[in-house]
């Protein structure tokens, strides 16, 4: 049976009355604590593994401040669309530690009601609504790995993963739309760890650098004028290198 996956990221910012306040109160108060991050920008990004292995991509979905006014506004139509998509597990890097924990501040804030894969229900049976892969691969041991270390592990290019470092919240319209770039394509890099993570727990017939390329030329469909496109393209001609290569040397 095929399972769709959605991967989702959010970006943040520092609040910095917030911080102020709990200053106030606590003279040691970190700035990254995660109750003075509020979230500026948000994306998602659907992709289908089906029982033979086959990787298809469906679509990407993204919210900012610049077209929702505020964190309430981005929010609100995140939690919109995953309520629309509430079948579907949602997978997130470290999410339970930062994303998730935000979301919750802000649905609490705001008075919003939380999409069933964010719902806390004690005792839930059955397939599991959010996949946190950090904490899978972390399993019961106590090292975190940063997933630019694993994306550069998996042979990502650099230039890609350099770009999921943190950006500022923006002050102009191009940097809204590169913080559009960047929060989409952190959700695709999120799926390429999700599949490599699948291909080694077995997963029938999927095959790594194949399933990569679906997720990348699917992205690229979608999102032709991605500020990166042109690395996210020679990343995948890499790739059909790579398997090129493989044959020659079984030929």
């Amino acid at each position: 049976m095929a399972k769709t996956y959605i991967a989702l990221d959010a970006e943040f910012y520092w609040d910095r009355d917030l911080h102020e306040l709990h200053r106030a109160m606590d003279p040691k108060s970190q700035r990254h604590a995660v109750a003075v991050k509020r979230v500026m920008a948000a994306a998602a990004f659907q992709f289908t593994i089906d029982e033979e292995g086959r990787v298809s991509t469906g679509e990407i979905g993204s919210w900012s401040e610049r077209d929702w006014v505020d964190e309430k506004g981005v929010v609100t139509k995140v939690f919109d669309y995953l309520r629309a998509n509430e079948d579907k597990p949602i997978v997130t890097y470290g999410g339970l530690a930062i994303d998730v924990p935000v979301l919750l501040h802000a649905s609490m804030a705001h008075g919003l009601r939380l999409p069933p894969q964010l719902i806390d229900q004690p005792g839930r049976r059955g397939p599991r609504p959010h996949l946190d892969l950090g904490l899978q691969l972390k399993g019961s041991g106590r090292t975190w790995t940063h997933l630019s270390q694993l994306l550069l592990r998996m042979g990502v290019p650099f230039d890609l993963v350099a770009a999921k470092s943190n950006v500022p919240r923006p002050a102009s319209a191009a940097a809204w739309q590169n913080l559009r770039d960047h929060v989409e394509l952190d959700c695709l890099l999120l799926a390429i760890a999700k599949v490599g993570w699948l291909v080694a727990q077995c997963t029938n017939g999927l095959r790594l650098e194949p399933a990569i390329i679906t997720l990348v030329e699917g992205f690229l469909r979608r999102r032709p004028d991605h500020g990166l496109a042109g690395e996210l393209r020679a990343f995948v001609g890499s790739l059909h290198g790579k398997i090129a290569e493989a044959f020659d040397d079984a030929a």
